[in-house]
């Protein structure tokens, strides 16, 4: 089959090969694969920078944890989703015995298992996964729309945590697929006004934005304090959500929420300087959302099948797998916001 590898550490060394399919042992499902997004976690795997938790991220490795696809066989003992089945898959899985696992809560264990970054992905014609990480989608759910699952899951859990009141004034620093996503959940949630920020060469990815409904404004760290106290009247915003996975996301996220308000952390973001103080003057809440679980899947398909939330209209770049390699440069330039893959040839 082909399949995009990561062949060894360092920057580069990813390319479309051929490589033996995957068997399904016993509780696994082969899945004939749909639709893929790139992610920019892939992003950082192709230039060397993602390191992982416990687990070390494996060479070689097929990359990629989002997509959908289409059940072909199950493995020994294993009778459910029947063949045929189209599903959305789960990125995560966990131990199962430690303590955030047996609560539920298994985007926090330390020694998970994530597809396309702990084991082989999803970048492929086929993989092998756990039955408990599929879901069956309904009719109305297309595999391209399925194939948004994982990132919307993860914006399912940020309105799961933070539980923002209609009419919550609220910011998005970082407009990348993340972003839009938080976009579209924000305003079924009757969040607004929502304003989503971006710096020079987001320009493209702001225009979309406009049409889905933000206001938006493209600035530098100063200019986006100075507008977002001009639009909200001094008073900052309800909500401030940082998605650009950068210093100054971060930063510029911090400085334009509103006293009492709530921050929300997203990137991948090691190290920066902030404004401790900022923190305790406005008696901010901050919160960290990483990953998802089952449930904010589950509700994810729901807000599709719906039509609360229009993944495709964030896609746009397509591209056959063999030209993998044109869809991580239209998004390293941020000229895309979702770029989504087939197997054609």
């Amino acid at each position: 089959m082909r399949a995009l590898i990561k062949t060894a550490r360092g920057a580069g060394n990813i390319a479309v090969l051929e490589t033996p399919p995957p068997t399904p042992g016993a509780g696994e499902a082969l899945v004939r694969i749909g639709p893929s997004g790139l992610c920019g976690t892939d992003l950082l795997l192709y230039d060397d920078i993602y390191r992982g938790r416990r687990r070390p991220v494996p060479c070689p490795l097929i990359v990629g944890h989002e997509a959908s696809g289409e059940v072909v066989e199950l493995g020994p003992g294993t009778n459910w989703p029947t063949s045929g089945t189209r599903v959305g898959i789960e990125a995560v899985t966990g131990c199962g015995h430690c303590h955030h696992c047996l609560r539920g809560s298994y985007n926090l264990c330390q020694d998970w298992h994530h597809i396309g970054l702990t084991c082989a992905g999803v970048l492929a014609e086929f993989v092998v996964v756990p039955t408990t990480s599929l879901l069956p989608l309904p009719d109305t759910v297309t595999l391209e729309s399925a194939a948004f699952l994982e990132p919307l899951a993860t914006a399912v859990h940020t309105l799961e945590r933070v539980r923002p009141a209609p009419g919550t004034t609220a910011a998005i620093v970082g407009p990348g697929p993340l972003g839009f996503l938080h976009l579209q959940v924000l305003q079924a949630a009757g969040v607004g006004p929502i304003v989503m920020y971006g710096q020079a060469g987001d320009e493209t990815r702001l225009e979309l934005a406009a049409t889905l409904g933000a206001d938006v404004f493209l600035g530098d760290r100063p200019a986006i304090a100075a507008h977002a106290d001009q639009f909200t009247k001094g008073i900052g915003f309800g909500l401030s959500i940082e998605s650009g996975g950068t210093s100054g996301a971060i930063q510029s996220a911090l400085d334009i929420v509103a006293g009492n308000g709530t921050l929300v952390s997203l990137g991948i973001i090691r190290e920066t300087t902030i404004d401790v103080l900022q923190v305790m003057r406005k008696n901010l809440v901050w919160i960290g959302v990483v990953s998802s679980v089952r449930r904010h899947f589950a509700e994810a398909i729901e807000l599709i099948h719906s039509g609360k939330v229009r993944p495709h209209e964030l896609i746009t770049h397509r591209e056959p797998l063999a030209n993998a390699l044109a869809g991580f440069d239209a998004l390293r330039q941020r000229q895309a916001v979702k770029v989504m893959f087939t197997l054609t040839p």
